[in-house]
Parts: C-alpha cells; structure tokens; sequence
C-alpha cells in the first residue's frame, strides 16, 4: 500500500505551539482519511519551527466503492417534487431511477 507525506512551510512557529500543530494536523488528515473509507496503517507527525510534517503509512491506491440509496418521492407526486429528487440524486431522467415498493 502507497505511502503519504505531507508537509506544510510556514513562517516561524513558536516552540510551544509545535507539538500542537503536529497533533492537530494529524487529527484533521486522518479523521477525513477515515471518514472517506480510508484505512490506514499508522500516522506520525513532525514539526521544526518552520514546517509540519505528516506521514501516513498504508494508505489504500484507492476508496471502496460506496453503494448509496436515496428515498424519492411517491410515483405519482407533482413534476416539481420528482424534478427537485432527480436534480438532487445526480440524475437526469425518472428511467435512471429504481422504483421499488415502500416497505
């Protein structure tokens, strides 16, 4: 699995805020690595006073694929309501959409 590094110039950093730079950009990347369905193997970050540094190791080439289902409108609702679902699924037909039963 691919590696990752990152790493940020900046101007001078103070020494006490370091470590909490380095922390909090290791918390921001890997809860969005995680929250795309990204696991990886281990993360650690680094800070000098003028850079952070972040390495992530085993980092999948790419996400899983994501299967999402949206609940439309009734069949027979107004052309407005059915337009409104479409243009907010991503589609541009009523035939693209799978019509199935209420449960």
């Amino acid at each position: 699995m691919p590696d990752l590094l990152l790493e940020f110039f900046s101007e001078e950093i103070p020494a006490r805020m370091q470590a909490r730079a380095a922390d909090d950009l290791k918390k921001m990347v890997t809860d969005r690595l995680v929250a795309a369905g990204l696991v990886y193997e281990g993360a650690k970050a680094f800070a000098t006073p003028r850079r952070l540094a972040l390495t992530v190791q085993g980092v999948p080439a790419q996400q899983p694929d994501v299967k999402e289902e949206r609940k439309g409108p009734k069949v027979g609702a107004p052309e407005q309501a059915i337009a409104g679902f479409l243009r907010a699924a991503g589609l541009t037909s009523i035939d693209q959409a799978k019509v199935q039963a209420d449960k």
